[in-house]
């Protein structure tokens, strides 16, 4: 994984957490209230100049998810106009664009994640 993924992985995980402390999800998520732009999400990581470009460190992301048998943590992140994912969210890690809205739900519920990127 490159650097720029394991960082952005870092300030997902931390946003993961932060998130879903403030507001435990409950019976129904409101799946707005834990997204993430790509500007914001890429500014914690400290890698602004990522934002236009953010998807193949996301896809990276996204793979190791998939291989840790863990919900697609770049699901959270989202275009600020659409509060949605962009095109390189589909098939990135083996995660579909149609089942995004199942599939970020999953994220927000899940507790397995570790604090740290490895």
């Amino acid at each position: 994984m490159r650097e720029e993924a394991h960082a952005l992985g870092q300030a997902l995980l931390g946003h993961h957490h932060a998130t879903t402390t403030a507001n435990p999800p409950g019976r129904h998520v409101i799946i707005s209230r834990y997204t993430i732009s790509y500007s914001d999400i890429c500014a914690r990581a400290g890698a602004e100049h990522l934002t236009r470009i953010v998807g193949s460190f996301l896809g990276e992301l996204a793979q190791w998810c998939a291989d840790n048998r863990y919900p697609p943590l770049n699901s959270l992140a989202v275009n600020s106009t659409t509060g949605q994912p962009g095109e390189g969210y589909d098939g990135a890690g083996g995660f579909k664009a149609i089942n995004w809205a199942t599939e970020v739900e999953q994220c927000i519920r899940w507790t397995g994640y570790p604090a740290k990127m490895p």
